[in-house]
């Protein structure tokens, strides 16, 4: 059962790493990550998964002294009750107390002509500048030397 599992989450990563390797380095012309759009759906989908932590802290907590004692139904009842309660309080503070600390948007997009080129002239470090597995990818199969 265990190699299962660790063969099918290995079988994942190659998957993933192969669709962003075709994708993003051969398939689209230009990225933009200019915009804190990206930044909050990569916490708001976060939310699911850190409301499987609380479900299964639910589900470990019971019987414990001092806790609750569910057995059948309504444990499982609990723990997806924490999951959904998890995933809209933290959608909650997503929407409406995230915004509260932050600076309103500016009316126009300083960063609207500015291309690549210049961004990397003046901050040379970059995701893919910096990453480890892109730069072996410039220096052996481009056969790019800084």
């Amino acid at each position: 059962y265990t190699w299962m599992l660790f063969l099918g989450m290995a079988g994942s990563h190659v998957w993933i790493y192969a669709f962003d390797h075709y994708r993003v380095l051969r398939s689209i012309p230009s990225c933009t990550f200019a915009s804190y759009d990206v930044e909050w759906w990569a916490q708001a989908m976060m939310a699911p998964i850190i409301g499987v932590i609380a479900s299964c802290w639910a589900f470990k907590a019971n019987c414990e002294p001092g806790f609750h004692c569910l057995r059948g139904a309504p444990l499982i009842l609990l723990c997806c009750f924490v999951w959904a309660l998890h995933v809209v309080v933290h959608l909650a503070v997503l929407n409406f107390v995230v915004p509260k600390f932050s600076k309103p948007p500016p009316e126009e997009d300083p960063a609207a002509v500015e291309t690549f080129q210049t961004l990397s002239a003046r901050t040379p470090c970059s995701w893919f500048t910096s990453n480890p597995i892109h730069c072996l990818r410039s220096k052996h199969f481009y056969s790019h030397s800084p």
